[in-house]
């Protein structure tokens, strides 16, 4: 467990935010529950659990984006051993990226190597989730604004990085706009395939 929680692999710092998603998304229960019972609201619990996900899920997405790259290793560090490093080491050291690498391997300049793919890959399945579920606890999202949503969003999260110790880098904006859009339609596809198969029966 202590090496789940204390590695700097990609895994490793989804695992590590693990805790703290859980934690805030059963208090969004907490308080979603009250609110509900309060102003004597019918429950509908699939889209309850449709938005417990959402939330867990932004929880998560800022803890691994907004947060600095050391931080969660460094608290886990402190909790087995009750020392760590500076969490915030590296905030305002900024850094910035504008060529996408894309562009760079089409001039020659830059070849792709097994890290490469894996971050690229990662970057865009991280940000499925946000398609999938924006589409499916909000009615408003269609085939016009998705993509502004998916412009503006990973656009937000990258400019606010390097003031907590990331990098601008142009190559996360472009991944995560496709793993939104991806997301986005696999829902449509989902749907148009479950309506086929209605007035089929």
């Amino acid at each position: 467990m202590k090496k789940l929680l204390l590695g700097s692999s990609i895994i490793n710092q989804f695992i590590q935010v693990i805790p703290i998603t859980v934690l805030l998304g059963f208090f969004y229960i907490a308080i979603r529950i009250t609110y509900l019972k309060k102003k004597k609201l019918h429950i509908n619990y699939r889209k309850e659990i449709l938005y417990f996900l959402f939330v867990c899920y932004i929880v998560g997405l800022f803890h691994l984006t907004l947060v600095p790259s050391n931080f969660w290793s460094s608290f886990w560090h402190y909790i087995f051993y009750g020392s760590s490093e500076n969490p915030f080491k590296g905030m305002f050291e900024f850094s910035y990226n504008f060529v996408p690498t894309l562009y760079k391997v089409i001039i020659g300049e830059y070849l792709l190597g097994s890290w490469d793919i894996t971050m690229i890959i990662g970057n865009v399945l991280m940000f499925v989730p946000f398609g999938i579920l924006l589409s499916l606890c909000f009615q408003k999202i269609n085939h016009k604004n998705i993509f502004i949503y998916a412009i503006l969003i990973p656009s937000i999260i990258e400019i606010l990085q390097p003031f907590i110790g990331r990098s601008f880098d142009i190559d996360d904006i472009i991944m995560n706009f496709w793993g939104i859009i991806i997301g986005y339609f696999i829902v449509i596809v989902l749907r148009n395939f479950l309506k086929r198969k209605e007035t089929s029966e």
